[in-house]
């Protein structure tokens, strides 16, 4: 993982980074699915090829009886199969104080949680992933031209796509947990905070 997120590298550039803060009654389980099935329906994948991008998994339970839980995602889309350019995500999950509640739903009891969630995201465009450039003699002599004055109107258009891949994923969660979004939404496929429709 290391090798995935060299941050700090000229070639490595943060596009956008939220956080998102919610502490209420929610269902943490069809959150996480709603958020998986939304990355992967976008054509997020592990960067190490597996099946698994969930690096960090951490579930501490308190002395009163709640829960802590610790996620960390790492992602990656390649565009169009580019050699060059790749997208990263990094999503950290952070739930606090995490208890179970009961819900009334249309005279129905529901079995859910109640707790604060904090959700971490940044999205890094990685240039020259491979290191096909900086391990080339030849071409690592131009490596910096070439980035910084003849593909740059390139990388920075991918720069904006990432930005709204980054923010669209935020929405969808925000929509899920009823938060205030900057502009009017539609209404979502999916349910709100998991209850049924």
């Amino acid at each position: 993982m290391a090798k995935l997120f060299r941050l700090g590298d000229t070639r490595d550039i943060l596009v956008a980074k939220w956080e998102l803060e919610y502490e209420d009654i929610y269902h943490f389980k069809n959150l996480y699915k709603l958020a998986h099935e939304f990355l992967v329906e976008k054509g997020w994948e592990d960067p190490e090829g597996g099946e698994n991008w969930e690096y960090f998994y951490n579930e501490k339970i308190l002395p009163h009886g709640g829960k802590e839980y610790r996620i960390w995602w790492r992602l990656q889309q390649i565009p169009q199969n580019n050699s060059y350019v790749r997208y990263l995500l990094k999503i950290d999950y952070l739930g606090i104080n995490m208890n179970t509640a009961e819900v009334m739903y249309k005279d129905k009891k529901y079995k859910t949680w109640k707790g604060d969630l904090i959700i971490f995201c940044e999205a890094w465009l990685q240039l020259d992933y491979g290191n096909k450039w900086r391990k080339n003699r030849f071409l690592k002599l131009f490596d910096e031209f070439f980035r910084d004055r003849i593909y740059k109107p390139y990388w920075e258009a991918h720069k904006l796509e990432l930005y709204k891949k980054c923010y669209e994923f935020n929405r969808e969660l925000k929509k899920f947990l009823k938060l205030k979004t900057p502009i009017k939404e539609p209404k979502q496929f999916r349910g709100e905070k998991g209850v049924p429709s």
